[in-house]
């Protein structure tokens, strides 16, 4: 059996070498955290930044400040690494301005912004800022293909709930364990994706058919029985409808239910009792193979179920 990855708990900042190392340390460490990026320095020899890192069972949060930069995600860079995840940017002090999609946005201190990886970014600061970066799953939010960055405001109402449980997530690093730290990032995700839905961007229809499939998956996920087939016709609407629903949000019927599933086996991992088997949760949360349970937990989450339940 494979040990499964520890949580992690790092902190990098370019005060701790030569001027003249600053950026290599910096681009190397952004990579290593964030997947196959560009990085164009402003001011390379005088560079200075630093970052704290959480990171568990593919769940990931950074704190991060640094001098002005740019960061640039190619189709040659897509390509490479394979990334598919999402990034949640939000802006604490300075600014962030993000580019995908030939749209533009401009992230101030109480916003954030949402960009996939799947399509080419940019994204920096013209001046020295700080901010949080979040990785959050592929699919897991609400995203318009080809609309740009997606805004959230995080001055009031559940958005300010956001901003506080990030920011006090990142407090409490150094006493919350892998574990916790996943259930708290699934939490903040659901509520990132309420306030997604509450800028009620995409036409109506759309919304109203993603926002039943949505809910219909999470009440039904468990049923090994749920196909997209069997969501159209329970919602009384055609399967070209939930697809094409869904894909104005980044995600399709197939990945819906199967990251639907992933995420409850992997609660139910952490949270059961030793004496319940890997198998045992499979087989309730929806999958009919246990060998394809496998590959899509290691995919997802980049440990396997053995090495969440070895934890």
């Amino acid at each position: 059996m494979s040990v499964a990855e520890p949580y992690f708990v790092g902190r990098v900042d370019t005060g701790a070498v030569l001027p003249r190392e600053s950026a290599d340390l910096w681009a190397e460490h952004v990579g290593r955290n964030q997947g196959t990026l560009q990085c164009r320095f402003a001011s390379p020899s005088s560079f200075r930044g630093a970052m704290a890192v959480q990171r568990y069972a593919g769940y990931q949060l950074i704190d991060f400040w640094s001098d002005s930069i740019v960061y640039s995600r190619s189709r040659a860079d897509i390509r490479r690494d394979g990334d598919e995840g999402l990034r949640v940017m939000i802006a604490t002090d300075g600014e962030v301005r993000l580019r995908q999609d030939d749209a533009t946005a401009q992230v101030l201190p109480g916003y954030g912004a949402v960009v996939t990886k799947t399509r080419p970014v940019d994204f920096g600061q013209p001046l020295a800022a700080r901010g949080w970066v979040m990785n959050v799953p592929a699919g897991a939010l609400p995203l318009e293909v080809g609309a740009g960055p997606a805004l959230i405001d995080l001055r009031e109402g559940l958005g300010a709930v956001v901003s506080g449980l990030i920011s006090e997530l990142g407090e409490q690093r150094a006493t919350v364990d892998g574990p916790e730290f996943a259930a708290a990032c699934d939490t903040i995700i659901d509520l990132l994706r309420l306030c997604l839905r509450r800028r009620a961007a995409m036409p109506t229809v759309l919304a109203t058919v993603d926002t039943a499939v949505r809910d219909h998956v999470l009440r039904h996920a468990d049923d090994p029985d749920l196909t997209p087939i069997e969501i159209a016709r329970s919602l009384g609407w055609s399967l070209r409808q939930v697809q094409l629903a869904l894909h104005h949000t980044g995600t399709t019927p197939s990945e819906l239910i199967r990251g639907a599933r992933l995420d409850r086996a992997h609660r139910r991992l952490r949270e059961s009792s030793s004496d319940r088997t890997v198998a045992e949760i499979a087989y309730a949360s929806g999958f009919r193979s246990l060998s394809a349970f496998g590959s899509a937990f290691k995919a997802r989450f980049g440990v396997t179920p053995q090495d969440v339940r070895s934890r």
